[in-house]
């Protein structure tokens, strides 16, 4: 008796996928049928292209949010991380640097920062809601001192502006680095010892502790494929926009969070993937799309998201109590 329940319970699915990545889908088709239906230009193929390209960049980042987010942190340094590595590329290529080249200092930035943020997590075991805030800000200086408060103009290399901008074969080059970059989450998270290892210590970190992984080094490279997540954003919103401006990382401190947690994973760690991460990041920009047709400012719109993000913190909050 006992083993054919234990049978029924390794062919249930988990609860997380039929809780959050199932109902992440359901409201992204129910968000995005009562959109056409106010405005039928929403079901066109260049608009869903053009929702697809803008994801792309939220979905980027919440690669790495979503890592992060499993272990029960957060990395809110992704603005500023993003801004630098941008800018720095940028520069770099004012000054005659080559294109790979500054493109490569870009990531390599981006990842040390990641890496940065690892060390207030994993070894003074100060919160990372309150860590990489202070990243974010040390960053936010660190760019007025290095470029003046006057970013550098350059003409972005038709590489870059294909990141951003480009299409191949009528698909937005976007969308195929995100494709990328969601094939790698998938396969770190599901089929990788370090995935099972970031899952542990969002559920327990003294048990996995005790059994012999050094959670310090499951923290820095969570960290550190954030801090690269962030700044390839940064080199395709280079490419997106042909330019580089201060604070062009500001739209996406809360909004790769909220696309994380309405995608099913748990705020306090231990559960989601990122597969529901990819219908938050278009339920994200869907909702977006929508308050900017019915005029909601900026300001609103960060109302929206921050409740959002309250409410599942609640909910998910409970559920984790439950639990133990």
């Amino acid at each position: 008796m006992n083993n054919v329940s234990e049978s029924k319970r390794a062919l249930a699915l988990p609860s997380w996928l039929l809780q959050g990545v199932t109902i992440s889908y359901i409201l992204l088709v129910v968000l995005f049928a009562l959109a056409a239906a106010i405005n039928p230009h929403y079901a066109s193929w260049d608009n869903i292209r053009n929702l697809l390209q803008i994801g792309a960049f939220i979905g980027v980042i919440a690669v790495g949010q979503t890592l992060v987010i499993i272990t029960g942190q957060i990395d809110l340094s992704v603005p500023w991380n993003l801004t630098f590595s941008a800018i720095l590329m940028a520069t770099l290529m004012s000054h005659g640097t080559s294109t790979p080249v500054a493109i490569a200092a870009a990531l390599a930035s981006g990842t040390l920062v990641g890496m940065f943020n690892s060390i207030g997590t994993a070894i003074f075991r100060i919160h990372s809601l309150v860590w990489t805030l202070g990243t974010n800000a040390l960053m936010q200086g660190a760019t007025l001192v290095y470029t003046h408060a006057q970013p550098p103009k350059v003409d972005v290399p038709p590489f870059v502006r294909a990141l951003g901008a480009g299409n191949l074969w009528g698909i937005p080059v976007p969308l195929m680095v995100w494709i990328v970059a969601a094939i790698f989450a998938l396969v770190v998270l599901h089929q990788t010892r370090f995935g099972r290892y970031l899952y542990a210590i969002g559920n327990n970190e003294s048990a996995l502790f005790l059994s012999g992984v050094d959670s310090r080094k499951v923290y820095l490279g969570a960290y550190a494929i954030s801090g690269f997540c962030a700044a390839l954003a940064g080199i395709m919103l280079t490419g997106y926009s042909s330019q580089t401006y201060l604070g062009m990382g500001s739209d996406y401190l809360l909004v790769p969070v909220a696309a994380v947690i309405i995608g099913g994973t748990n705020i306090m760690g231990g559960s989601g993937g990122y597969l529901g991460s990819i219908s938050g990041a278009m339920i994200v920009v869907l909702l977006q799309s929508v308050l900017s047709t019915v005029q909601i400012q900026e300001a609103g719109k960060n109302i929206i998201f921050g409740s959002i993000i309250i409410i599942l913190l609640l909910l998910y909050g409970r559920e984790k109590l439950s639990t133990h």
